[in-house]
């Protein structure tokens, strides 16, 4: 008897170790895989979160199918976080991730799997088929999977997410059904864009006008996607967010917790808090509210108060008395013209790996901060910014910051720097030149600046009120709007020796696509990517309207030589809303556009990265570029760090 209790022991527990004979949502620490999904249950028992982020509350089974053997096994995914680590753990079939990466995603006869995730979006209440956008699998493996798939789970209406440039080929397979990634996008509720915890008051916020009245205490429930965020404790909007928009680029920047909560202003979970003090906890996949008192709101805002670096007094370089063609600037320069100019000159230098220069904006130039800081002392502006900087009380510091703007426009210009430039762009050009900001506290490590300072087109054409006067005088004086001002201080910059420097260029005149791009992948830490934000014709990206979505796409790429090819494989999260239905830039524009990419990221890296110690993928420029107008030739507008 005794013999046959440890037979029937020995042919469960064999039952159980190779994944079958599990009943309904068995526990799963009692199995690495099902061969088939019977219930919700066992999904969830099979389910962890997905290595990449781009979309909240998804769950994902890890799905490794067996083309030969017709058999398919749903990972353990908490236990297996990768499907190498399945095929060479329990399956014994490879021993190198170098060989399975290259054989298990190419269209190789020699490929033993398909492989692929099995995701639920909770918004959408959907189960999808999810291939990596790298995977070349051919087509009749893919059908092999999708029918494998419907036969042996529970779910009906499953359907493969089409989001890259694969998936895309297989549209109009009579035999596969296919999920748009606008839908799924569309149908978040929730988006998280920076986790953290906040202590404040929390405030709705319909109009921008009232932002006027939030402070640093304050969290913000905002209506629309404002173009500046006073300094407060966190930020929740209704409409979409995008990760390079100003409102989350600032909050980035501040370290202040950020989401989207679609319908935020009818959530009860939020309305039952309205203008009282709570604890907000944002993570990836919700948010968590609490009512605490002012007191609580005190202590812990002191206890876990952002600490932001001191800088050290800011270096204005005076020495430079003519404007400065933008081939003979650097970053060496920053202390002369600005972080934004002294970038510019510094793609000048940079080169692909097939030797070509990065193309940027036509005739292009510096007025160093030589004529800034001469304007003001001519004008005895300065004395007037010397009694800002001591003011300690909110109302003569707005007061005295107008009053500084009025006086630095009002005052006349310096007819040789007028004559200068005219003669640099070569005499009565009736062409529109772009007159943009750049401080030494703009686009410079620890501090971009997003969005704090002006930009202004000007021409020497004497029917236009566009003068080149108007459009030095506003940049300058933009230095010292509010916004910027407070930011400043927020993040310690002492005041004293601000300069605003003024990079010059052509106009770009109408845009056929505009988009910006973070040399890092936004959505899964230290992978070799590239983030985009994509929009048609000149719709901005950074300050999109409420209802216009950007296009959003994750760009791989499987070596940083792109000497003979890119190798780049895109994954769309979302269209753009004015093109829903296709994407906005061709696979060889894409292409073209990461070698500009590769090259830029790779010539920073060299001079802060490395010495920083930050890896080649976690490194990150911000660059915007765009492509022209029936030409669609590339041009990168500007380059920073992220």
């Amino acid at each position: 008897m005794k013999k046959l209790y440890f037979l029937f022991f020995v042919i469960f527990a064999y039952s159980i170790s190779i994944g079958q004979k599990i009943n309904c949502g068995d526990k799963k620490k009692a199995y690495d895989y099902l061969s088939e999904i019977k219930c919700k249950k066992d999904f969830e028992n099979l389910q962890a979160a997905p290595l990449k982020n781009t979309y909240a509350n998804v769950h994902s089974v890890k799905v490794v199918y067996d083309l030969a053997a017709d058999k398919i096994y749903y990972l353990q995914s908490e236990r297996y976080r990768y499907h190498f680590s399945f095929c060479t753990e329990y399956l014994k079939t490879y021993e190198s991730v170098v060989d399975f990466n290259a054989v298990e995603y190419s269209n190789s006869k020699q490929r033993l799997y398909a492989i692929c995730n099995l995701n639920f979006y909770k918004s959408s209440n959907a189960y999808i088929i999810d291939f990596f956008q790298d995977d070349a699998i051919v087509l009749e493996n893919v059908v092999k999977l999708y029918k494998k798939i419907k036969a042996t789970t529970i779910f009906e209406n499953v359907k493969i997410l089409n989001n890259n440039w694969h998936t895309n080929q297989w549209i109009g397979n009579k035999n596969l059904a296919f999920e748009d990634i606008n839908r799924l996008y569309n149908n978040q509720q929730f988006q998280c864009m920076k986790t953290g915890t906040a202590y404040g008051k929390l405030v709705f916020i319909e109009n921008e006008k009232e932002l006027q009245n939030i402070n640093k205490n304050n969290i913000v429930v905002l209506k629309s996607l404002p173009n500046a965020l006073p300094i407060c404790a966190a930020s929740i909007t209704e409409a979409y967010q995008t990760p390079l928009c100003h409102i989350n680029i600032l909050a980035q920047n501040r370290n202040t917790a950020n989401c989207v909560i679609k319908n935020a202003f009818e959530n009860k979970a939020l309305l039952q808090f309205k203008d009282k003090n709570i604890s907000l906890y944002i993570t990836n996949d919700s948010f968590y509210t609490k009512e605490i008192t002012i007191e609580q709101v005190i202590t812990l805002t002191n206890k876990y108060k952002n600490k932001h670096k001191k800088y050290t007094t800011l270096t204005c370089n005076e020495n430079i008395q003519t404007i400065i063609p933008i081939n003979k600037l650097g970053i060496k320069d920053i202390n002369t013209v600005g972080g934004k100019a002294a970038n510019m000159g510094e793609l000048q230098k940079i080169k692909t790996t097939k030797n070509k220069k990065i193309p940027t904006p036509v005739k292009s130039f510096a007025i160093p901060f030589y004529f800034y800081t001469e304007h003001l002392r001519s004008n005895k502006i300065d004395s007037l910014i010397e009694t800002l900087i001591v003011a300690d009380d909110d109302i003569i510091v707005k007061d005295v910051l107008k009053k500084v703007r009025v006086a630095i426009e009002n005052a006349k210009i310096d007819s040789k720097l007028i004559a200068e430039i005219k003669d640099f762009i070569g005499g009565d050009s009736l062409e529109n030149f772009r007159f943009r900001s750049s401080t030494n506290a703009e686009d410079v490590d620890g501090f971009n600046g997003a969005g704090l300072y002006e930009s202004k087109t000007g021409t020497f054409n004497a029917a236009s009120a566009k003068t080149v006067e108007k459009a030095i005088k506003h940049v300058w004086s933009s230095l010292w709007n509010e916004r910027a001002f407070y930011e400043r201080g927020y993040f310690g910059i002492e005041q004293t020796n601000l300069a605003m420097g003024i990079l010059v260029n052509k106009a770009f005149g109408e845009e056929e696509i505009n988009g910006v791009a973070v040399t890092k992948n936004l959505y899964r830490n230290n992978y070799p990517s590239f983030t985009l934000n994509v929009q048609k014709g000149e719709v901005s990206v950074v300050q999109p309207n409420d209802s216009i979505r950007a296009e959003q796409i994750v760009v791989n790429y499987a070596s940083t030589n792109f000497d003979t090819e890119t190798n780049i494989s895109a994954e769309y999260i979302c269209h753009s809303s004015l093109e829903p239905n296709t994407a906005l830039m061709t696979n060889a524009e894409l292409e073209q556009l990461c070698i500009y990419l590769m090259a830029i990221k790779k010539h920073y890296w060299k001079k802060y990265g490395s010495k920083k110690k930050v890896s080649f993928n976690n490194f990150a420029m911000d660059i915007e570029f765009k492509l022209e107008i029936n030409t669609r030739r590339i041009v990168i507008k500007q380059a920073r760090l992220y």
